[in-house]
């Protein structure tokens, strides 16, 4: 708030006869003191009292009266010169100087006057949203605005207290305060993310950024929107969905368990046209099983009710396990299997062993599904500074590039006709993640893919035996 909204309309009366004294008074000593006395700068001492304090208009009346009372003063109290030129300059050199200084003034309180404004308008804008808002002094934490949405929920007297008592309930910052992600390095960019309400239960999406405030200072605004519904919504669909999945799993085992007893001949002898009929059969339940198969797992990581359990383990000797399992379907198609490492290197991260393998089987199963007969898979194990990294790159077709940045979401699929489910790379994410991972793809439609990821090492990866 500027010093000027401190004063109601009476006392900036007040102020203004204060303005006009001050000019009297020093016009008082002017006069007294005589040409020794005689100065500009004494005289805008009241121009900047009253434009600061009072506003523009006053401003200009207080600076045309200060320069009467200086001229005015000045001319009395000079002795005689015997030619007028030099005092007249002197005179119009001293009063251009005294408007320079008065423009200036008044251009810096109009300014003022135009963000107040701004700002006026910026804040009856938030008034007219549903969604939370907050406005905290970064440093003390203290609440400097709240909205009516806000206010209207825990009153207006939260402004000035601490945003984590009232806000959050506790005695201390927050251990997921925001101020580490929107100020520094990151000024000026919003920060998106989503936190539960530990006493109401209730979800919020809020959107934090570093703003200026009027008097200066960076703070935090902070929108949250409530998003419960949606929520409530989404567990609705994933559990119904995590039902039916598992609904389907069971006369999918039964209807295999019968092709199983008509392939052995206990209903019959079967004819060629039969036994091609069952195998087509088997093989579409064969898909339907891993479909399944893939959306249980899903949801299981999406509800986080696979628990990740970071253990140290060798990526080498289960990409080892993984490329003879999987030597077989390669040979079928005449592709090439590859795994480079250096000879020296430790490959102990420190991730879940079992969540692992499903991811490098995921992408060692990708590649060789979507390469044509006679190319290459490769698999490459690098070392880094903190991480491990492992790359599996293809000859393939390639993705295209407008698909890529959709590639790892959730029944996401390149082409219509994919036999997939278009989860097996969105469990791949989610299990990277899980382990303080990132996974990303490179690819050129038409030559390749490149799927890589890295992973933590283990910090005892030096002297730790692994067994897989």
């Amino acid at each position: 708030m500027s010093a000027r909204g401190i004063f109601n309309k009476r006392s900036r009366l007040f102020l203004i006869v204060l303005g006009f004294a001050l000019v009297v008074l020093i016009g008082i000593i002017n006069y007294l003191a005589g040409s020794a006395f005689s100065s500009l700068v004494f005289y805008l001492v009241p121009v900047i009292f009253v434009i600061w304090f009072v506003g523009r208009s006053a401003g200009i009346l207080i600076s045309i009266t200060s320069v009467l009372t200086w001229v005015l003063t000045d001319m009395i109290s000079r002795p005689s010169y015997p030619h007028i030129i030099i005092p007249l300059w002197n005179l119009a050199e001293k009063l251009g100087i005294f408007f320079m200084v008065v423009y200036i003034l008044l251009r810096l309180a109009e300014k003022e006057k135009a963000l107040k404004f701004e700002h006026g308008q910026l804040l009856s804008i938030l008034d007219t949203t549903d969604a939370l808002i907050t406005i905290v002094d970064p440093q003390s934490h203290e609440i400097i605005y709240a909205n009516s949405a806000l206010t209207n929920l825990l009153g207006s007297d939260i402004i000035g207290n601490k945003c984590y008592a009232i806000l959050q309930g506790v005695e201390k910052p927050c251990d997921f305060c925001t101020n580490k992600y929107i100020f520094g390095e990151n000024l000026g960019k919003p920060y998106i993310w989503e936190h539960q309400d530990k006493r109401s239960q209730r979800w919020f999406r809020c959107i934090d950024r570093a703003i200026k405030w009027p008097d200066g200072r960076q703070v935090r605004y902070e929108m949250a929107m409530d998003i419960s519904a949606v929520k409530m919504l989404e567990r609705e669909r994933r559990d119904m969905l995590s039902m039916f999945a598992h609904d389907m799993k069971n006369p999918t085992i039964i209807a295999e368990g019968f092709l199983s007893r008509l392939y052995s001949g206990k209903a019959g002898p079967l004819t060629e046209r039969q036994s091609k009929y069952l195998e087509l059969i088997s093989d579409a339940l064969n898909r339907l099983g891993k479909f399944i198969t893939n959306f249980l797992e899903f949801s299981r990581l999406e509800t986080k009710e696979d628990k990740t359990s970071p253990l140290p383990f060798d990526i080498a000797i289960a990409i080892k396990k993984h490329i003879e399992a999987e030597r077989i379907e390669a040979e079928k198609k005449d592709i090439k299997i590859l795994f480079e490492i250096p000879d020296d290197m430790t490959a102990v991260a420190n991730a879940d062993a079992m969540q692992i393998d499903r991811v490098i089987f995921n992408l060692l199963d990708n590649s060789i599904k979507y390469t044509d007969s006679g190319g290459t898979v490769t698999i490459k194990l690098l070392s880094r500074d903190k991480d491990i990294l492992v790359q599996v790159m293809d000859t393939g077709m390639g993705i295209p590039k407008d698909h890529l940045p959709y590639i790892f979401d959730s029944f996401y699929r390149v082409t219509k006709d994919s036999k997939g489910s278009g989860l097996g790379l969105s469990i791949a994410k989610k299990i990277v993640e899980a382990n303080e991972g990132k996974i990303w793809v490179e690819s050129i439609y038409g030559k390749g893919s490149t799927f890589s990821f890295a992973l933590p090492k283990h910090p005892l990866r030096e002297n730790i035996m692994v067994d897989i």
